[in-house]
């Protein structure tokens, strides 16, 4: 075996042995349907073990804004939620080698985690890029619907945020159409919408799009107090 293969070999392994538990757990889908009681809630007290205010992003990939926030913001909580094993991989490796205590990430799909969200606990939520599903017989996959801003509204602390963004032009308006019949939030800017993004760093899928020319269009939305 070449010696740089054998190094990522024992690296990965050493990842997996002493850190992974630590900042990656695994919801099966079997497991949130039939018994999601045995899951502990999205709260920074079950999570971390304080009352640190906690932050999630639902579609973190390989977590490149958490990383971030989690290292600006030592006491903050943050949870990236994703379905692709993959991407958390590379994001628990980069966890490991700045040693966040502060940031965790969790392989489900996030809808089957409703019953996990707790009342009024979470600061921020991040909704960037999400799949949008764009053939018209999985439309109904989209996440972004009715349900999703009712479990926001419980979830989200009083003034608490939603970020929304995404380079698919007609899928953001379809949300934002959801998002503005809903009279319990508000948006935090004047604007009926933004474009450009204004993150300290992008994803990896953001990269992508905007090297393609694509525009980003972005909400921000906060629960009334």
């Amino acid at each position: 075996m070449p010696r740089r293969t054998f190094l990522r070999f024992t690296r990965a392994q050493q990842i997996d042995q002493h850190e992974q538990q630590h900042y990656l757990r695994c919801y099966s889908p079997e497991a949130l349907f039939h018994n999601w009681q045995q899951f502990p809630p999205l709260t920074s007290a079950a999570l971390f073990e304080n009352e640190q205010p906690l932050e999630l992003e639902i579609g973190c990939g390989s977590g490149e804004l958490l990383l971030f926030l989690a290292r600006e913001r030592p006491h903050t909580n943050f949870v990236g939620v994703d379905i692709s094993r993959k991407m958390l991989d590379k994001a628990v490796e980069q966890a490991v080698r700045y040693r966040l205590p502060n940031l965790k990430f969790i392989n489900a799909d996030f809808r089957q985690m409703y019953p996990l969200l707790m009342p009024d606990t979470l600061k921020s939520v991040y909704l960037h890029f999400p799949d949008p599903h764009l053939r018209p017989r999985h439309q109904k996959r989209r996440l972004l619907n009715a349900e999703f801003l009712e479990q926001m509204h419980r979830a989200l602390k009083p003034e608490g945020t939603l970020s929304v963004m995404t380079d698919v032009c007609d899928f953001f308006f379809d949300m934002l159409a959801i998002i503005e019949q809903d009279t319990r939030f508000q948006k935090c800017h004047s604007e009926r919408y933004l474009t450009g993004s204004d993150l300290p760093v992008r994803s990896h899928f953001q990269r992508v799009w905007e090297g393609y020319g694509e525009q980003v269009y972005r909400c921000l939305i906060q629960k009334k107090a």
